[in-house]
């Protein structure tokens, strides 16, 4: 066969091969690996060929023409240690930045855990008197461009008191009520049975939230206080919001809850400010 119709096959496979998008992306992806294959067959047939005096192109024999074929073929093998050199220095640097990454996601969520746990213990020292018989929680959230994040939470009974990573929407439940009205209280609801249907309806007939995320909250509150926290000094929205929250049907009440953040406002006010900017410079 001529040595034409050889470079005419080749280059007829190299645009078939690369038309389409899969075989495409491949070859792009381990092209060192072709270019290695490609040299290697092609020094294993002029080592065989070399002293073949059959025509390879025009009046050049296979024997004439090897030593040009050694330099082509040599060459690609010499471009694909080059492109797998560089493949993997790339690889080792992006491995190196995504191992950096995960380093520095874990610091991140080490210094949200840090700041959670010092906001929680803030709200005990604040609202002490709150806490009578083990049913009460406090948690403090802060607005975050439509959805609200938990900075803080303490209940004396440690079913309540884990950490929730969920975010509400801002006309979610009783904190998105809360939020547009400035202030929320609810008593008297329901005790959850079975799979709470009573619960559902009195909490669905007075804000809006799903059946999924009631079920899922893990303290069924009966009695619940939310409230926005705000110094008034500018025009912008709150600095954040506080709820107080009970497993008693008529624990929670307007008279001592708005005591208490009057009392603390100062601190409560400190607290929160400190722990938007903390969390800010670490999201």
């Amino acid at each position: 066969m001529s040595g034409y119709l050889y470079f005419l096959i080749c280059i007829i496979l190299i645009l078939i091969l690369t038309s389409i998008k899969g075989t495409r992306y491949f070859i792009r992806q381990y092209l060192s690996e072709f270019l290695t294959a490609i040299g290697t067959i092609g020094l294993t047939i002029i080592s065989i060929l070399s002293g073949n005096d059959a025509i390879f192109i025009d009046t050049y024999s296979w024997k004439d023409a090897w030593p040009f074929l050694l330099i082509l073929f040599a060459s690609l093998l010499l471009i694909s240690i080059i492109i797998g050199a560089n493949r993997n220095l790339h690889n080792r640097t992006v491995q190196a930045e995504i191992d950096k990454n995960k380093e520095l996601q874990n610091s991140i969520n080490s210094y949200k855990d840090e700041y959670y746990t010092l906001c929680s213990n803030n709200i005990l020292h604040l609202f002490e008197s709150f806490y009578t018989t083990g049913d009460e929680r406090i948690s403090i959230y802060k607005y975050q461009g439509n959805h609200f994040t938990l900075l803080g939470r303490c209940a004396k009974n440690s079913a309540y008191n884990k950490k929730t990573n969920y975010e509400y929407k801002e006309n979610e439940g009783l904190i998105g009520k809360g939020w547009r009205e400035n202030e929320v209280l609810v008593t008297g609801a329901p005790k959850w049975i079975k799979k709470g249907k009573e619960y559902k309806i009195f909490m669905k007939e007075r804000c809006n939230i799903a059946d999924r995320r009631l079920s899922k909250i893990r303290m069924k509150s009966r009695s619940l206080f939310v409230k926005t926290i705000n110094d008034n000094n500018t025009a912008s929205n709150p600095d954040g919001i506080i709820v107080f929250e009970s497993v008693s049907p008529t624990k929670v009440n307007l008279e001592e809850c708005n005591s208490l953040i009057i009392e603390n406002q100062k601190a409560l006010l400190t607290l929160l400010k400190n722990m938007k900017s903390l969390t800010k410079k670490v999201s």
